[in-house]
């Protein structure tokens, strides 16, 4: 993964990224411990990590959810090991801003906040209109513009925090894809993709379902 790949996957989406060699080992590396002990993000910063992907992909009775399946860990790992240091300045300012916006709206720590003020977050930010989201996108892809340039570089909280949620959210989808468990019981699992008929009943070809990205 080069810089530009890194640097998208803060805040303008993942889905382009391929899951090299160096990702498939770190994530393989990350547990479902029951105590989340951060090796990047501030220990105060955990909690709140872990339940905004299980906000994202929450369980339920048929398919393990992010946190079950322990993706924040992978996404803690991610930020330490793939990220370069300007990205992680970037993470750790992100972080703040969030932390400085859930203070202003629910007066108390973020460390304090339960489900459903995080709830509240992401639907203010991720379900924002389209015109808004694409402003703090351009903000977003200015600042690292400006930052590669060697020049110096703010965001206001708002769009800083979109940008964590955001990056949040991509690298939580992504990283539950490459689950195991999810790539060959949830999602078309095929270990052998190499043969072409277009002319099959869904039901032989995934029902819709997306494929799974390995193994």
């Amino acid at each position: 993964m080069n810089r530009r790949e890194a640097v998208k996957s803060l805040g303008l989406g993942v889905g382009f990224l391929i899951a090299t060699p160096s990702v498939i080992s770190l994530f393989q590396s990350c547990t479902r411990e029951p105590e989340f002990i951060p090796v990047f993000v501030n220990p105060l910063d955990a909690g709140p990590l872990r339940e905004i992907v299980d906000l994202i992909i929450p369980s339920d009775d048929q398919i393990p959810g992010a946190r079950v399946l322990g993706i924040h860990t992978f996404v803690d790992a991610f930020w330490k090991e793939m990220l370069e240091e300007e990205d992680q300045a970037y993470v750790n300012m992100a972080l703040a801003s969030l932390n400085t916006i859930f203070k202003e709206t629910f007066n108390k720590e973020m460390s304090k906040g339960n489900s459903k003020e995080f709830d509240q977050l992401l639907t203010r930010y991720l379900r924002s209109s389209k015109e808004q989201q694409k402003a703090y996108s351009k903000k977003i892809a200015r600042y690292m513009e400006a930052v590669e340039d060697g020049e110096t570089a703010e965001l206001d909280n708002d769009t800083a925090t979109f940008g964590i949620l955001e990056g949040i959210r991509g690298l939580t989808i992504w990283g539950w894809k490459l689950n195991e468990q999810i790539g060959t019981e949830v999602l078309w699992y095929d270990p052998i993709p190499t043969r072409y008929d277009g002319c099959i009943p869904a039901e032989e070809a995934g029902n819709g379902r997306v494929m799974s990205l390995k193994w």
